[in-house]
């Protein structure tokens, strides 16, 4: 087996049960033509968990590139000085955007071409030979007689992500040491040679474990959660279509809807009062909402029940999270306030981050009712093949010809709320409702506590922003204890069983 990306034969090396096939390059002849791959064939190889994380941080980061030149590219040409009021149009600054943007869409596109593995599958047989031409150059020896099948297809490699705890853990020490140490450090903001280590030693690794540790570590527990299954692949495409439906998101929030309300007589739509609540409670939930459950909608081809919708919608509402979480960990960095930087990760941690994976999590539960009730449910395929190789050594470790089961990870006390919960509407459009409306409370009331107090006594205003928050938050997780276990109630039927996959 080997990776095709770009070149057209790789090194092959493969096995008949416990006999190797010997790969030369030297004869000429026609080659073995390309067959259909068998229904039901996985391929993958082993994996680190982290390598998920890792991969996934450097796209953050690319995408937070596009997000923002996209985002540049339609102030220059609606509302190039960003005061909310249409024009003028600066095409200097637009061909400067487009032209920053072109390389890294391309470098995205490269990223996330597919990859595939050539499959050369030897069945021992009287009838066969012990040598056989795959192309022009390529030959597979066998030291019995067989007959040889060769197919191109998907790494099927499955998702693997750290156990939640361990990211947990990182985040929280890494926001009180990073935090210690930017306190700290401000009697020492004067010296250059500090104030560059600080930077590379606390800031940086500061920044990276705070925007991104709790969207890992949620990701890793609905995962583990709902036992649902997935390749890297198929993961990594919703948490990167969240990312993306950023884009659309804050073209809305920074661009359109500014213009608009100062069309509709608001003034100073981009600083007065009223501006800034309109674009808390009604621009940002209308516009993020709808951008994420268009970004559900578009990974239909994953989505094969309700349950299945939930979770699409809970990746995609973490990859917006994790976009958004990159640029406010970032402002609360700029000013080297370690209390404001660990109060920040933490309010984002277990707040806002969890909040837009619920609330896309609800608009998913939607459109894969919507799309369970027009295509209905596949039939489960009982007969899936799988192999195991280690990409290192091309070498087959594992094969098999039946699944093996996987189950939700449900804890015990879970367990006894499973069919008491509320249960969600089956409308996409109420769904996407009742998302819309869990966001503008957030966002709107929030604004409102702030507004009421802003003359208050300084530690008056903290206290009830910070009581408010709490308040929030409470809500957010009480709702969800009680939401997620009506996913459940049916589990045992086949309509929300998922295919079994390992």
């Amino acid at each position: 087996m080997g990776e095709l990306s770009g070149t057209s034969i790789l090194s092959i090396c493969l096995q008949i049960i416990d006999n190797p096939l010997i790969v030369s390059m030297h004869m000429q002849g026609v080659g073995i033509p390309l067959s259909p791959t068998p229904a039901g064939f996985a391929l993958w190889h082993p994996s680190s968990p982290w390598k998920t994380v890792r991969s996934m941080l450097g796209l953050v980061l690319l995408l937070s590139f596009i997000t923002e030149f996209t985002a540049l590219l339609f102030s220059s040409i609606l509302d190039s000085n960003s005061n909310g009021i249409a024009g003028p149009t600066d095409p200097e600054m637009a061909l400067g955007s487009s032209i920053c943007l072109t390389p890294l869409l391309l470098i995205l596109i490269y990223i996330r071409r597919p990859k595939l593995l050539q499959l050369v599958k030897a069945v021992p047989s009287i009838e066969g030979r012990t040598q056989h031409i795959l192309d022009h150059d390529t030959v597979v020896t066998s030291p019995m007689p067989t007959t040889i099948k060769h197919h191109i297809v998907n790494d099927s490699t499955p998702l693997e992500m750290p156990k939640s705890i361990h990211l947990w853990a990182l985040f929280f020490c890494g926001i009180t040491f990073s935090g210690l140490s930017l306190i700290l450090s401000t009697i020492l903001i004067g010296n250059i040679l500090i104030l560059s280590l600080l930077v590379i030693c606390i800031v940086i690794p500061a920044w990276i474990i705070g925007f991104s540790t709790p969207v890992f570590a949620w990701w890793s527990a609905s995962t583990r959660f709902f036992g649902l299954r997935l390749t890297r692949r198929e993961g990594e495409a919703m948490l990167i279509a969240g990312m993306l439906s950023a884009l659309p998101a804050i073209v809305i929030n920074s661009t359109l809807f500014p213009i608009s309300i100062s069309m509709l007589g608001v003034n100073n739509p981009m600083s007065s009062n009223l501006g800034i609540f309109l674009s808390y409670a009604v621009s940002a939930p209308f516009g993020e909402e709808l951008s994420k459950a268009l970004a559900v909608l578009l990974l239909y081809s994953y989505i094969d029940s309700a349950k299945k919708g939930f979770y699409v919608g809970t990746t995609v509402g973490l990859g917006f999270a994790l976009i958004e979480n990159l640029m406010y960990i970032m402002s609360s960095l700029m000013g080297a306030d370690g209390i404001a930087f660990a109060f920040t990760s933490l309010i984002r941690g277990i707040g806002s981050v969890p909040g837009h994976a619920m609330w896309t999590g609800i608009s998913g539960y939607g459109i894969g009712y919507y799309l369970h009730k027009k295509r209905g449910f596949p039939v489960e395929n009982q007969d899936t093949s799988w192999v195991l190789y280690d990409e290192n050594t091309r070498q087959v470790v594992s094969y098999s010809n039946q699944d093996k089961a996987v189950t939700a990870d449900l804890p015990n006390w879970w367990l006894k709320h499973v069919g008491s919960g509320w249960s969600l509407p089956k409308s996409p459009q109420f769904c996407i409702a009742l998302a819309i409306c869990g966001h503008s409370f957030w966002n709107g009331s929030l604004f409102l506590v702030g507004y009421i107090f802003e003359n208050s006594h300084p530690i008056i205003f903290v206290l009830a922003m910070l009581g408010w928050i709490v308040f929030l938050i409470f809500m957010l997780w009480y709702c969800s204890l009680r939401i997620l276990p009506s996913l459940f109630a049916t589990d045992n039927k086949q309509q929300n069983v998922p295919p079994n996959y390992y």
